[in-house]
């Protein structure tokens, strides 16, 4: 059986397009790639911008840090002031204490603020060489350890080092930062030099004259470079600095005079004074207003830090809003086209085409809701205008259906009308003719006809008309299954186990005959011509019937078989396969019409090389009366077939018994089918019981399934009845879908025997026979004939033995045998050369 059904599901397909990884760019959706494509700009903006917000964030760093260290600034200046006081005081007569005290308090603030601040190397180095220097100096200035002369002299390095820590604390961009900061280096620095040059006019005395004046006339001479820093910072026609340049003028005056005396001159005292005063006013005016300018800097640039970032990520959310509702806007419009298409595909569509196919109107279109004009909008109405064309083609294909669907009614009533005609003929020729001969070819061209009437049928089936049945009482289930090996052709090779006494509904009687008869036409077709078919039926748990049909055919793989019963699933669905494969088409769809289940398995779990097992479940309400209950029947084998046919004498009176009209199949000793000539199922009149029939020639004529080779070698071996004793109660225990084939197969009842297995028997016992002898190299010495099989070359026929169950005719024709051999031997070839082609067995 199973040929039939493996090549309907080993069709050729397209193979399918490799779909993309889930990661790949086609399978992104919308969204995402939106973003992608606004990515690229949106991370270089945001690089750029993090790098300007970088910048700007060291830059303020920077800044900060220039601040604390120019925080220096106004503790050197008074270190610087305290100083050149307690210098100054060391000159005069007055108390130095105090001047000394304030000094060591702007000496302890200046090492403090250089101890918390981040300077420079080279301003820490300064800072402390004029902290250690400044204390030295005064160290030996109140203990007179050093002269007026080394005083200057020493106090003079501590000026200049003061003036540079000044310079190097403030380290800005800003030039008028810088041109205040270098206007109060000087302005500290001219403070200095009043400071020396005061402490010349105080203690001038203790100097020669001409050595106070060169001293006096040498630190005037540094006073431009001086006075012109801080000219810059006051402004170069400022009063101020036209003072200082008077004042400077003034003195070199009367250093330059020798008239004028020098040591307490109080001109020369007070144009000091108006020059310490300038120099004090502009310290206390930058001092402060430097440091306040880099602190003021360094807000202004973290402000500006912090506000690029606050736009670069604001910049970038922004961006991303757009980008999202951008992405909005198509996802969707894309996301209403594919609801709405699903829509259409699977609802709108399928609701139509029943609409169409019951002969309504589907009404208008609807259209998607996609209103927008561009490229979504564009097949959004695309899709609309297929959803129309599709409507419109299933209006046209329904027609074509119809037309196609009457057509095929008419053909198959016009060549069952005609197949009708001819069985009539058929029967009145059968029950003139005496001729043995004649008769078996008449028998032939009877089943011949019904197998033609039975392809009728299945054009009905195909066209979706619903078969006319004249039956309408319950059939028993041996009738069935003889009516459907009616239908067959190598019916003697049918082999029928126990069936249960049970009774089918004659509404459902008929369309299972049908199916049975499909089933046992391809297992017969495709298993080897020697084997049986076998056919068995039990009772499950729930009071439904099984049916079994199995063969030895070459089987099926797994795959092939999950394929064939989806499509026997499917209730006869019509497909591109349909025409190829009436047979799956017809079983299924007789089985959706009644609500039986069919299903394909291999005989053996496991092994598709042993065949395929057909299972029909007819459910408990398609069995009549209390068919369930019903006791098992014993097992009736197959009958024997002569090689002549012999000469059938038919009955002329119907069977009395009209509500029951096959019946009469039970009444044989063999559950194979005693049939009417045209009978292909079950019909209302009465039945007349035939004669036993002879073996017919095997045909291509029926077969539904697909085109095949066909090999038909001699009849198979007869077999003989054997009963088993627990036979009916081990079945009714059996459930519906835990009947194993094999278990099946192996038990009593299906254990056939023949008189040909002792030939076997011996044929084996002989191949297995012992060597007696050997040469002197160990080789086996072989006798001639010694693993003949005995009683192989007597008379064929007399190992058959005697009784009514056998037929003892002449030998067979030797041209018949040549013919059968020859037969054989090309479907063999026919076979392998079809496999060949189409890839493997089907």
């Amino acid at each position: 059986m199973s040929n039939e059904f493996a090549h309907a599901t080993t069709q050729d397909a397209a193979d399918a397009v490799k779909r993309p990884s889930r990661w790949a760019l086609s399978n992104w959706p919308v969204g995402w790639k939106v973003l992608a494509i606004a990515l690229v700009p949106l991370v270089l903006a945001g690089v750029l911008g993090g790098l300007r917000i970088s910048s700007g964030l060291h830059a303020a760093a920077d800044l900060r840090r220039a601040a604390d260290r120019a925080d220096l600034v106004p503790a050197i200046v008074d270190y610087m002031a305290a100083l050149d006081t307690a210098l100054l005081a060391t000159s005069t007569d007055t108390d130095v204490q105090p001047a000394l005290s304030a000094f060591d308090t702007s000496r302890k603030t200046l090492a403090d603020k250089l101890a918390g601040t981040d300077a420079v190397p080279d301003v820490d180095k300064g800072v402390t060489t004029i902290l250690q220097g400044g204390r030295q100096l005064l160290d030996g200035v109140t203990s007179n350890a050093i002269g007026l002369r080394d005083r200057i002299t020493t106090y003079a390095p501590i000026l200049l080092t003061a003036e540079d820590a000044i310079n190097g604390s403030v380290r800005v961009e800003d030039e008028r930062i810088r041109a205040q900061t270098v206007g109060l280096s000087r302005a500290v620095g001219a403070r200095g030099q009043m400071t020396m040059q005061q402490l010349l006019v105080n203690r001038g005395a203790d100097l020669p004259e001409p050595e106070l004046r060169t001293s006096m006339i040498t630190l005037a001479g540094t006073e431009p470079s001086t006075l012109f820093g801080m000219s810059q910072a006051l402004g170069v026609g400022s009063a101020d600095a036209q003072k200082l340049q008077e004042q400077m003028v003034r003195r070199m005056g009367m250093m330059s005079d020798p008239a004028v005396p020098l040591p307490n001159n109080p001109d020369l005292a007070q144009s000091i004074q108006a020059t310490n005063e300038i120099a004090g006013t502009i310290i206390a005016d930058t001092s402060a207003s430097i440091t306040a300018a880099v602190h003021g800097q360094a807000d202004h640039q973290r402000s500006t830090a912090i506000r690029d970032a606050i736009l670069v990520v604001g910049a970038i959310l922004v961006a991303l809003m757009a980008v999202a509702l951008v992405a909005r806007s198509l996802v969707r419009p894309l996301r209403r086209l594919r609801d709405g298409a699903l829509k259409v595909a699977h609802q709108d569509l399928a609701r139509e085409l029943e609409q169409v196919r019951a002969g309504g109107d589907p009404g208008p279109i609807r259209p998607l809701p996609v209103p927008t004009t561009e490229e979504v909008g564009q097949v959004a109405h695309a899709v609309d205008e297929l959803h129309e064309q599709a409507v419109l083609l299933a209006a046209e294909q329904a027609r074509l259906q119809l037309q196609v669907t009457d057509m095929f009614e008419t053909l198959s009533r016009r060549s069952r009308s005609l197949v009708d005609q001819q069985l009539v003929l058929i029967d009145q020729l059968e029950r003139d003719e005496a001729d043995p001969k004649r008769l078996q070819s008449l028998f032939q061209l009877d089943h011949l006809a019904a197998r033609m009437r039975r392809n009728g049928a299945n054009l009905l089936v195909l066209s979706g008309t619903r078969l006319s049945r004249e039956q309408s009482g319950p059939v028993a289930l041996a009738a069935v299954v003889n009516a459907a090996a009616s239908e067959v052709e190598d019916y003697t090779r049918v082999a029928t186990a126990a069936l249960p006494d049970t009774d089918i509904d004659g509404a459902v009687a008929a369309d299972l005959v049908h199916v049975l008869a499909e089933l046992l036409d391809n297992a017969l077709r495709y298993s080897p011509p020697a084997t049986h078919v076998r056919v068995s039926a039990v009772h499950t748990g729930d009071g439904a019937l099984v049916i079994e049909v199995g063969d030895e055919g070459l089987g099926m793989t797994e795959a092939d078989l999950r394929v064939a019963n989806t499509r026997l699933q499917s209730g006869g669905e019509v497909n591109p396969y349909t025409a190829r494969h009436m047979g799956l088409f017809v079983i299924g769809r007789l089985a959706d019409t009644h609500g039986l289940v069919v299903r394909l398995r291999s005989t053996v779990a496991g092994d598709p090389s042993s065949g395929i097992t057909a299972g029909i479940y007819v459910p408990q309400n398609l069995l009549a009366g209390d068919g369930g209950n019903a006791p098992f029947t014993d097992f009736v084998p197959a009958p024997p077939t002569s090689v002549t046919p012999p000469v059938v004498e038919r009955p002329v009176e119907p069977v009395a018994n009209p509500t029951r009209p096959v019946q009469s199949t039970m009444e044989s000793d063999s559950l194979l089918p005693q049939r009417n000539p045209g009978a292909s199922g079950i019909a209302g009149g009465p039945v007349v019981e035939p004669a036993e029939r002879a073996p017919e020639k095997h045909t291509d004529t029926s077969a539904f399934f697909a085109a095949r080779a066909q090999v038909r070698d001699e009849p198979p071996p007869r077999s003989e009845p054997v009963t088993g004793s627990d036979d009916a109660i081990y079945q009714k225990m059996l459930s519906e879908w835990l009947v194993d084939p094999t278990d099946l197969g192996s038990s009593t009842d299906l254990d056939w025997k023949s008189v040909w297995d002792n030939g076997w028997s011996a044929a084996a016992a002989a191949e297995d026979a012992p060597v007696a002898e050997h040469t002197p190299e160990g080789l086996p010495v072989r006798q001639p004939g010694a693993r003949l099989v005995p009683g192989a070359g007597g008379d064929p026929l007399a190992s058959e033995p005697a009784g009514d169950d056998f037929d003892t005719g002449p030998l067979p024709d030797p041209a018949a045998v040549r013919a059968s051999i020859s037969s054989h031997f090309g479907g063999v070839h026919a076979g392998r050369t079809h496999a060949s082609e189409t890839g493997g067995f089907e």
